[in-house]
């Protein structure tokens, strides 16, 4: 090859190099394949329990699904807001996912759900049932007409009993005042236990407790793990009266900015994370149970059939309160 053809050769593989450098450029500067931030967020504080735990490996999955495409930012404590603060900033689209709990059930679906009825429902599985039916379906339906995708919930443990008096039997709590979740149908059933219900949000439960605004909260193992509450309650009592649940909450109108494949990522990462989150719960509760104990606080352990008898005893008012197909179909799953 003489010196112009390998002149005209070396500008050919120049040019070559050249264009391929700019087609990588353009794709790495492509807008459509811009990072996306997401916004994820709990007002439980960090403690080691499966409520922000889940958060970090719903993080984990997001990312690595997408490749990177998708930045998970998680908050927790309550720094962007309480339940009903984040639920709202969901609906918006400015928090993208978060923690479901009673006080959103109690405001979106107190007419659909019977999970909240102490002692109706004695185990997860008869819960995941009525998920799997009829009732599931309506929670979902509700949940999109508000702007929320909800695929189920993971479980906690069961709720229990905290308090400065000893509670062995009913009568111990008879003119207890109590703090519950912004549940209004909660308090039939803790009335007829006699107490005085108060419903106070979740970050106020320490200070209503310390202060004496209350002098009994309820909630599962984790959660008065969570809150340190052995420096201001005596006792927990196992009433084990809730089977204990919380669902992840995604915002629609954040999935709806997504394409298909990273919406995915995004809606089974939630599912994966709950039952993550549920083995992480069980795996857990004998340790913190034992640490809460070594801290001072005495566990106690009722005879719960009295206690039953009478929380069954209000479903009358539940049956008018429910849509009237409910009843039939929680009927259903626990006569199995």
């Amino acid at each position: 090859m003489d010196r112009n053809g390998r002149a005209k050769y070396y500008a050919i593989v120049l040019g070559l190099i050249f264009l391929t450098s700019m087609v990588g450029f353009l794709i790495s500067t492509d807008t459509s394949q811009a990072q996306v931030e997401m916004t994820i967020a709990t007002f439980h504080p960090r403690t080691g329990t499966a409520d922000v735990e889940g958060l970090f490996h719903y993080k984990e999955l997001v990312e690595k699904g997408s490749n990177g495409a998708i930045k998970v930012k998680v908050f927790f404590g309550g720094t962007l807001g309480g339940e009903r603060e984040l639920v709202e900033q969901l609906k918006l689209g400015t928090v993208h996912l978060c923690l479901e709990g009673w006080g959103t059930r109690g405001a979106y679906l107190k007419k659909v759900i019977p999970w909240g009825v102490p002692y109706l429902f004695s185990d997860k599985e008869d819960i995941q049932a009525t998920i799997r039916g009829r009732i599931g379906k309506e929670v979902k339906e509700t949940f999109l007409k508000n702007g929320i995708v909800w695929n189920g919930e993971y479980f906690r443990g069961n709720r229990q009993l905290t308090t400065n008096r000893k509670v062995m039997v009913p009568a111990d709590m008879k003119g207890m005042k109590i703090r519950l979740p912004e549940t209004p149908e909660w308090l039939v059933v803790w009335k007829a236990f006699g107490c005085l219900p108060v419903p106070i949000p979740s970050p106020e439960i320490f200070s209503s407790l310390q202060t004496g605004v209350v002098e009994a909260q309820e909630n599962p193992v984790s959660s008065n793990y969570n809150a340190r509450l052995w420096e201001v309650q005596k006792y927990m009592a196992m009433t084990n009266h809730i089977v204990d649940i919380q669902g992840y909450l995604l915002s629609k109108k954040f999935l709806d900015t997504l394409d298909e494949k990273n919406r995915q990522i995004c809606i089974k990462a939630a599912i994966d994370t709950m039952e993550w989150c549920t083995k992480f719960s069980f795996d857990q509760e004998d340790k913190l149970l034992k640490e809460m104990e070594a801290k001072g606080m005495t566990v106690l352990r009722p005879n719960l059939k009295p206690f039953r008898e009478i929380a069954l005893s209000t479903m009358d008012y539940f049956k008018k309160v429910w849509e009237p197909w409910v009843y039939e179909e929680t009927m259903k799953v626990l006569s199995k």
